[in-house]
């Protein structure tokens, strides 16, 4: 193991010790810092926010906008419990789920099933449940900094997910991996290259949308459902929301419209708790408004 590499495990593993309840109150104390003080998160998710929100008066778009950042701290500091604590154990009582075993109980023996999610609340919990309860994959973009991702690449590993490259021999396992009843995962809101993607509307606003997954159920007609993971108030554990069956269009253009208000539903259990700090309006025009 490298130095730098030792440092982030020690920097995660120290974190893990941390009960979800003090992770809450110090993600509260950072989350007000991030907002009382100028930097890019608050810059991007104010920006995110006045656009996917127009209607809301100025102190209304403050308050979202320091909620969100709260959240935002949380989340990051729950990296030790998700990638150090929970990987290869039994999942505790503090994650509750909703609408799974419908869905396993609406599937025909060795049907595929396609589910797609924002980036909510803690993305890792629900990869950690995928890869316990089912034979699971995902697309997969490695992170920047090479120590931290490997670091998320063993722990995925020992959540059970099956991590394949975004690129064509990757979507060629995806297809696969569909047609052989099991199970995949797309985090379908990020921006993707533009030779990957189609432009549509996220809250009202163009947007330069993710095509993969109209692209491996248009091949499938696998059964589609949006899930996304709830943080319960004060670290009081997570929820897992499998959502009813998607009827997806067609033609490409409807489909990736229907991904996105399926993704704003969700988003919309709890708003405070998606990532608006992420540019996801970039690439849709000429125009950076992110500068």
């Amino acid at each position: 193991m490298s130095l730098y590499k030792g440092i982030y495990s020690l920097f995660l593993y120290t974190l893990s010790l941390f009960p979800l309840t003090i992770i809450s109150f110090i993600g509260k104390l950072l989350g007000n810092c991030l907002f009382f003080f100028p930097n890019k998160h608050k810059r991007i998710t104010l920006i995110n926010l006045s656009l996917a929100f127009p209607a809301l008066k100025k102190n209304e778009l403050l308050s979202l906008c320091k909620k969100s950042l709260i959240e935002t701290s949380i989340n990051l500091l729950e990296s030790g419990y998700v990638w150090k604590r929970l990987p290869g154990k039994e999942l505790p009582f503090s994650i509750k789920v909703e609408g799974f075993k419908e869905i396993l109980g609406s599937r025909k023996k060795d049907e595929g099933l396609l589910l797609f999610t924002p980036h909510q609340g803690n993305i890792e919990i629900l990869i950690n449940f995928l890869g316990h309860e089912t034979k699971c994959a995902a697309p997969y973009t490695n992170a920047k900094n090479k120590y931290l991702n490997s670091i998320i690449r063993e722990a995925r590993k020992k959540m059970g997910l099956e991590m394949v490259e975004a690129n064509l021999s990757g979507v060629k396992f995806l297809l696969k991996h569909l047609k052989d009843g099991k199970v995949v995962i797309i985090a379908s809101d990020q921006v993707p290259e533009i030779s990957g993607g189609a432009v549509s509307k996220f809250f009202a606003q163009k947007c330069l949308s993710m095509t993969l997954l109209w692209k491996l159920h248009s091949k499938t007609n696998v059964k589609l459902h949006t899930v996304v993971c709830k943080r319960e108030p004060k670290g009081k554990g997570f929820k897992i929301i499998f959502g009813p069956s998607v009827e997806m269009p067609s033609e490409q253009a409807g489909g990736v419209d229907t991904m996105n208000k399926e993704l704003e539903k969700c988003i919309m259990l709890a708003p405070e708790q998606y990532a608006w700090e992420y540019k996801k309006y970039r690439r849709a025009g000429s125009e950076d408004i992110y500068k």
